[in-house]
């Protein structure tokens, strides 16, 4: 064939790949036309998806989707046989080549942090990997702002996996250090069998459990190491030396790390700090976007401006805080820009931060209740259902010594009981008809319950606070504290039996259980909006419902829910007693 027979096939094809540029510019201009339309904002929309995926799309030119599919299928192979070399390469070209759509960055999301972590061989290696899928998802939100779909993964990652996973007991605490501002960190060197008394004054210096597993010094057997930051460090040292020169115990004061620290790497291994030195949240991440307005919610775009109404986080902000800042703006997105998530209903958008409200006031009150028990010096239970009788009988001249552990647990009941009410709150809002709510009010039988003990969570974890206060203050002070807490733990006992009587009764127990008088109360008349029943008849009922369990050996249905909630009854009335009895000397 010669070449005046060629001719128009190569005219053919370069009027081709000339249709194919306008094209593919008309059709991203009309994808940015339905992202606004979605809620989503045209800042910055233009880098990722017209400039890197053009220029590589231009580079390939016809070959782009055969690339596509190799890159999908050697990546997909790669990670099915853990061999993950140079997967974070491809995994990225897979991103500018496909940037415009939101089911890849969601399945690479969902791959980077759950798939891959989970092949890690331990859980540092793991956390650092499911940060890389939180840089993913950062770097596609930054390119794609206000996107309903990227914010609500950021916002998963936090709820599912630094909060609620099988290794919480380790990520969360950890994020929660990170996010503080950086200090100096002090290696503390100590002899074996020094172990326990080493971690028990660096428990009491209220340091992160996640930094007291200690482990051994390669070059010197028989010793042992943790690393602390350096005013929990000289805290330690303080106690374990008393002033006097120890030089079993060892000191060596290491820089603290910079932000981003291996970034340069492509991978960082920390979570960035997000507050300042006053434990509130870093102006960079309440700033608004450039040419908006501040306003403290989603509309000025900001990064976190859900997290300032709770200020200051003097332990660092949990996973939950943070799943709640993304949810909230996820929600505020769906209502006022009409944006829709691709793959969850406008009801769970709705809800989710009201759930994230929920686990962080119980993450608070969990973790307050162990490190209640470890100042105490007690066994901690595995199970958290079996934390409440284990402190309960603790008395009001008890000697306790002041400490920044006994600190923590006071300012964790406190705000577990803020961020209970919050989520009662929240909840309410979800429910609530019309433009000034959620509009859901068909969730009223779903959610009910969960507002019901959250409103009874935040009366019994702030009477702990006040009770642990009462403890070490003296005088008047100590008996107006006691009598405080005495009215909120009874508040709160009476919460809970009514939640019990309503969510946690078989309607065979009924007639049983409840007063059978004129009154012919049913469950609906026993939540704590009804006035039909009593509080004094409250104890009889429960009693009544708990002798059916003991008679069925614990086999009724919600045998189990029963017996965790009625702790928390029990816990206050014996906390009652013991006020009771103080307040009579």
């Amino acid at each position: 064939m010669n070449i005046r027979a060629r001719l128009p096939i190569i005219i053919a094809l370069i009027l081709s790949l000339i249709g194919a540029h306008f094209a593919r510019r008309a059709t991203t201009e009309q994808r940015f036309v339905l992202d606004k339309s979605r809620g989503e904002s045209e800042s910055k929309k233009g880098n990722l998806s017209q400039l890197n995926s053009y220029a590589l799309g231009l580079l390939l030119g016809g070959l782009r989707g055969p690339m596509l599919m190799a890159l999908w299928t050697t990546s997909e192979n790669q990670k099915n046989d853990r061999e993950l070399e140079d997967f974070d390469t491809k995994v990225e070209l897979i991103r500018l080549l496909q940037a415009e759509f939101d089911g890849v960055h969601l399945f690479q999301i969902w791959n980077k942090a759950y798939n891959i972590s989970v092949q890690m061989a331990n859980v540092p290696t793991k956390y650092s990997t499911i940060l890389d899928g939180m840089d993913y998802a950062f770097s596609v939100s930054a390119e794609r702002t206000d996107n309903i779909n990227i914010l609500a993964a950021i916002g998963g990652l936090y709820f599912d996996k630094f909060g609620g996973a099988a290794e919480k007991a380790y990520f969360s605490p950890r994020l929660m250090d990170e996010t503080l501002p950086a200090q100096d960190r002090v290696r503390i060197t100590f002899p074996l069998a020094r172990r326990d008394e080493i971690l028990n004054a660096a428990r009491l210096t209220a340091a992160p459990s996640y930094l007291l597993t200690p482990r051994e010094v390669t070059k010197d057997a028989g010793k042992l190491y943790i690393s602390l930051r350096k005013p929990a460090a000289d805290l330690l040292k303080a106690r374990v030396n008393a002033g006097a020169n120890d030089s079993a115990v060892e000191y060596t004061q290491r820089p603290a790390k910079p932000a981003n620290a291996g970034a340069e790497q492509g991978r960082r291994t920390e979570h960035d700090p997000i507050l300042d030195g006053n434990y509130r949240v870093l102006p960079k991440f309440l700033a608004p976007r450039e040419g908006v307005a501040a306003t403290g919610d989603a509309a000025d775009g900001s990064e976190l401006p859900y997290l300032k109404r709770f200020e200051p986080y003097p332990i660092g902000v949990s996973p939950y805080a943070l799943a709640y800042n993304y949810y909230k703006r996820c929600q505020w997105l769906q209502k006022y820009r009409q944006a829709r998530h691709a793959q969850m209903s406008d009801r769970v958008i709705s809800v989710r931060p009201a759930l994230a409200l929920k686990k962080w006031s119980e993450e608070d009150w969990y973790a307050a209740r162990r490190a209640e028990i470890e100042l105490l010096k007690l066994p901690v239970p595995r199970d958290d259902a079996e934390l409440e009788p284990v402190t309960q009988s603790l008395k009001l001249d008890a000697p306790l010594v002041k400490s920044p552990l006994l600190d923590e647990i006071i300012w964790r009941y406190r705000n577990s009981s803020k961020i209970a009410d919050a989520a009662v709150a929240e909840y309410l809002y979800h429910l609530k008809p019309g433009p000034e709510g959620g509009d859901f009010p068909s969730d009223e039988f779903t959610y009910r319950s969960h507002l019901e003990g959250s409103e009874a969570q935040a009366k019994l974890v702030l009477a702990d606070a006040v009770y642990l206060e009462a403890i070490t203050a003296t005088g008047d002070e100590k008996l107006r504290l006691a009598r405080e807490s005495a009215k909120y733990y009874q508040q709160a006992a009476n919460l809970f039996a009514r939640h019990i009587l309503r969510f946690y009764m078989g309607d065979e127990d009924v007639p049983d259980v409840l007063p059978r008088d004129l009154r012919n109360l049913n469950r609906g008349d026993v939540g704590p909006g009804s006035n039909k029943m009593q509080d004094w008849e409250l104890p009889f009922s429960l009693a009544k419902l708990r002798a059916k369990h003991l008679a069925s050996n614990w086999q009724l249905q919600n045998s189990d829910d029963f017996k965790e909630i009625n702790s928390y009854v029990e816990r206050c009335y014996a906390r009652i007693a013991t006020i009771d009895a103080f307040l009579k000397k």
